[in-house]
């Protein structure tokens, strides 16, 4: 029988932006018996780190996608309608401080980014909490 543990993902700032630390699983979130239970529980954690976004540099989490302008045109909307604020600065703006949940599925909607994955082990196999720590590495959590 398998079991399924939620992985808070890593990121890096290069001076310009967030990225993904690949190949680093992150620190343990969560243990489940059933995936649907981890499914679950991963989209509240997403949630939960977009609305910790808040007060941030939005641009941080998107300045090297392929569609940046797609990005602004969709948070430029959005800001508009939800929080009736104008962008200034299409490089540089911040997250709303407070964050609903309905805002948070948007901005990760958005930003189609998830702060998480669900990694399958062997039931099994030992999983040491240390090992995935990343908060005495340079990666940043959300």
């Amino acid at each position: 029988m398998a079991k399924f543990v939620i992985h808070k993902r890593g990121f890096f700032y290069t001076d310009e932006a967030f990225e993904l630390a690949e190949g680093e699983k992150g620190s343990i979130v969560g243990t489940f018996k059933n995936l649907d239970e981890a499914k679950n529980e991963k989209a509240i954690q997403d949630l939960i780190s977009i609305q910790n976004l808040g007060g941030m540099n939005a641009v941080d989490f998107f300045f090297y996608n392929d569609n940046y302008d797609e990005v602004y045109a969709r948070f430029e909307d959005f800001f508009s309608s939800e929080f009736d604020l104008k962008i200034e600065d299409k490089y540089y703006f911040n997250f709303p401080e407070d964050i609903s949940d309905d805002q948070a599925i948007k901005i990760q909607e958005i930003l189609d980014v998830t702060f998480h994955d669900i990694v399958e082990y062997e039931d099994d196999e030992v999983l040491n909490p240390d090992d995935f720590n990343l908060e005495e590495s340079d990666l940043g959590e959300f």
